[in-house]
């Protein structure tokens, strides 16, 4: 699991459930790229510059017509929505979860 932030933020209409395609900076990782299930609770604008923690070892999925690469991390709320984990002081990109 490493952190990450992410640079940009575009609608999934493809995807079955609501989602974002995420883009994420892990520093000397690179860029790697996520569909998150987060719709519920964040808006576009406000996703852009967030801190974000992500497992970077999965092998990539195919998700429509879009690639995954990385799972983004989050805790369930009582609806069943996804409550994003991050920092809350500032970090390195890509500096390992311990």
């Amino acid at each position: 699991m490493r952190v990450g932030v992410v640079t940009d933020v575009r609608e999934f209409p493809e995807a079955r459930r609501p989602a974002y395609r995420l883009w994420i900076d892990f520093g000397e990782l690179g860029v790697k790229r996520s569909s998150a299930q987060i719709t519920r609770h964040y808006r576009p604008e406000e996703l852009v510059g967030r801190l974000v923690v992500a497992v970077v070892n999965f092998p990539p999925k195919q998700i429509g017509p879009f690639v995954s690469e990385v799972l983004v991390l989050g805790a369930y709320d009582d609806a069943g929505e996804v409550i994003l984990l991050h920092p809350d002081r500032a970090v390195v990109l890509g500096a390992k979860i311990g």
